[in-house]
């Protein structure tokens, strides 16, 4: 399964990035998202993903889920993931399902392919938030 996009940038480092599904402005002026802001974009996405699959799976259900995603970078060359943290905050679940819901996003923590790309340079926080 291939997955393809486009990337133009102009002489002053404005960018678009366009797919298939839409486009969106690529900058490093806070004009539009910046290269790390798109990756930690795309794993949430990956792994919002993968913890739907499983929960539908598994039946289980929820109302929202909001991913608060913070990548900090080592300041050696190349400037690599040191860390990240990820707040996910689920809505919609009853306290005797919560628990499933954990061991549901545990298991997407480890089938997201993004994630799993991640984790092989940085290390992974997660902190999963019922409300």
């Amino acid at each position: 399964m291939a997955n393809q996009v486009k990337v133009s940038f102009d002489n002053s480092n404005q960018g678009l990035l366009q797919s298939n599904g839409g486009s969106t402005k690529i900058s490093f002026t806070n004009e539009g998202l910046a290269p790390y802001e798109l990756f930690l974009g795309g794993f949430a996405s990956c792994l919002h993903a993968t913890f739907k699959g499983i929960c539908s799976k598994k039946k289980i259900t929820f109302d929202s889920a909001t991913y608060d995603v913070v990548g900090e970078k080592r300041e050696e060359v190349p400037t690599l993931l040191k860390e990240v943290t990820t707040v996910i905050t689920i809505t919609g679940v009853t306290p005797e399902k919560q628990n499933s819901v954990l061991k549901a996003m545990e298991q997407a923590e480890r089938y997201c392919s993004i994630s799993a790309t991640i984790n092989t340079i940085a290390e992974m926080k997660f902190d999963v938030q019922f409300k």
